[in-house]
């Protein structure tokens, strides 16, 4: 059992290079941050956005999306949850090799849990931060000088809903939640074999 906490960690960790979040419009992804991007406060912008957003409408007009590269893209600041939660996600890995296995199980469950918090915070941090930088662009502005179009003057709740989640983030919750069973399994048979009364010889 502490082999598939083990790899449940490590898919966690391989998943910081997918797409967590993403800016979209119409199921079309504007931008998009894995973990790692995340952790940096970056985002790559999709360069297919205007062609694939004039296709869902038919091939009508331009419809300024720009595509010309993340540097484009705001900068969002260090997003500190997807740190954390990168770094709770290794040491739990390496607290699986340590003390016994009733130990290493009951860490795993302690970092899992508080991996999959972090993780959702990060998520959070990066939704209030576009959220942030949003309200902070020109009015004025031409819709090609925001990267993820014309957001500006909608109300907070239009643009949360453009900011929608990725499947590395998915995979992430679910491999840390899939450990955190595990361990809690372990637990639960560390502790009913603890309370299983010895057997007396017959005699």
């Amino acid at each position: 059992m502490l082999n598939f906490i083990r790899i449940a960690k490590i898919v966690a960790l391989l998943a910081f290079v997918l797409p967590w979040v993403a800016v979209s419009c119409q199921g079309v992804d504007l931008a998009t941050a894995s973990g790692v991007e995340l952790i940096q406060g970056t985002m790559t912008t999709n360069p297919q956005a205007s062609e694939q957003m004039a296709g869902r409408f038919g091939g009508m007009g331009d419809l300024s999306v720009t595509d010309s590269g993340a540097q484009d893209t705001p900068d969002l600041g260090m997003n500190y949850f997807a740190l954390a939660t990168a770094l709770v996600i290794v040491v739990g890995l390496a607290l699986t090799f340590i003390g016994a296995a009733k130990t290493a199980a009951r860490n795993a469950v302690v970092t899992s849990l508080l991996g999959a918090a972090l993780a959702f915070g990060a998520v959070w941090q990066f939704k209030e931060s576009v959220k942030a930088e949003s309200a902070r662009e020109n009015p004025q502005a031409s819709a090609t000088d925001n990267p993820f179009g014309d957001m500006d003057g909608m109300g907070q709740d239009i643009i949360g809903s453009l900011l929608q989640e990725r499947i590395g983030y998915w995979i992430v919750l679910g491999a840390l939640l899939a450990a955190a069973g595990a361990g809690g399994w372990m637990l639960a048979g560390a502790g009913s074999a603890a309370a299983r009364p010895t057997d007396t010889p017959a005699g």
